[in-house]
């Protein structure tokens, strides 16, 4: 299943788009591709249709995501194929076009060239050609063994404002600073009371409740995230539990071997009875560790 929206853009700014859109930390070379223009040169290319029609005023490209459900079994690739075969229903139109990987579902960008090549008029979307567009999208997907979407019960009007685009990437820099403050706080901590409570030191709130399935944090800015949301498994509930068990595995052998140390001198005077339990230790010991091997090394990796 795949959704299509429009990013409402009045002019704007066409190199910023482009280069939005093929940034490094959001795609990849391979994830990248080009209707009717190069990548090297989008640009120049798209500029060089508009002079070449004396076409330069007003609006200066579209935006649209295709954004796919992440109960999909769609990999980078195959969103990728889906996205380039949905760049051939807008006949001589130059598109570039990029699969993100910077959130927790899959979803292509496309910056179209608002000046048709052959005809040099500009492109002038109506509910129709959206409703279209959506039509195409859905049967890539069912071609594809994807879910589609009920266009009947569907508004026809999907039009992502400019106000939301920009929400949306002040969630994405909001997720990254939580990101980073999960990690440094659970690299600082020996248990889950400890981390929450570095958490709420720093501003955020915590909800990690048994009986709830997700752990939900809450900024500072008073935005909300799941811990599904955000890109990496190693952040659920399930995981982090699983690491603070762990954690506590390997404590707990760590203290038992001070505490067998301390006792070995303490007790000098009595060799015979200080050896024997030293070996018994070490055997005690070494079985420990073998029977919790993961826990004897678990570290925490950003």
């Amino acid at each position: 299943m795949a959704i299509i929206k429009f990013v409402k853009v009045k002019k704007g700014n066409l190199k910023n788009a482009i280069n939005y859109i093929t940034k490094e930390d959001k795609t990849s070379k391979e994830l990248i591709y080009c209707k009717d223009c190069d990548i090297g040169n989008v640009l120049e290319q798209f500029k060089y249709v508009k002079e070449l029609y004396s076409n330069t005023d007003g609006r200066q490209y579209y935006h649209f995501i295709q954004s796919f459900s992440p109960d999909d079994k769609v990999d980078y690739e195959l969103a990728n194929k889906i996205g380039q075969e949905l760049c051939s229903y807008f006949k001589n139109y130059q598109i570039v076009m990029a699969t993100h990987k910077d959130k927790n579902y899959i979803h292509n960008h496309f910056v179209m060239n608002s000046v048709n090549f052959e005809t040099g008029k500009k492109y002038q979307q109506s509910a129709k050609d959206l409703e279209n567009i959506k039509k195409i999208s859905n049967k890539l997907c069912e071609r594809y063994g994807l879910k589609q979407i009920n266009l009947e019960n569907s508004k026809v009007s999907k039009y992502l404002s400019s106000g939301e685009y920009h929400l949306s990437k002040k969630e994405e820099t909001e997720k990254k600073k939580l990101i980073k403050t999960i990690n440094k706080c659970i690299k600082s901590s020996t248990s889950k009371e400890q981390f929450i409570y570095k958490m709420n030191e720093l501003g955020y709130k915590v909800k990690w409740q048994d009986t709830r399935k997700y752990i939900t944090y809450t900024t500072p800015t008073n935005m909300k995230f799941r811990d599904k949301r955000l890109q990496n498994v190693k952040y659920t509930k399930e995981r982090m539990e699983s690491y603070f068990n762990k954690l506590k595995k390997k404590l707990k052998i760590k203290n038992t071997i001070i505490q067998v140390s301390s006792l070995n001198r303490k007790n000098k005077e009595n060799i015979n009875k200080i050896k024997d339990t030293a070996e018994y230790s070490d055997i005690a010991k070494k079985e420990y560790i073998k029977k919790n091997e993961n826990a004897s090394s678990i570290e925490w990796e950003e």
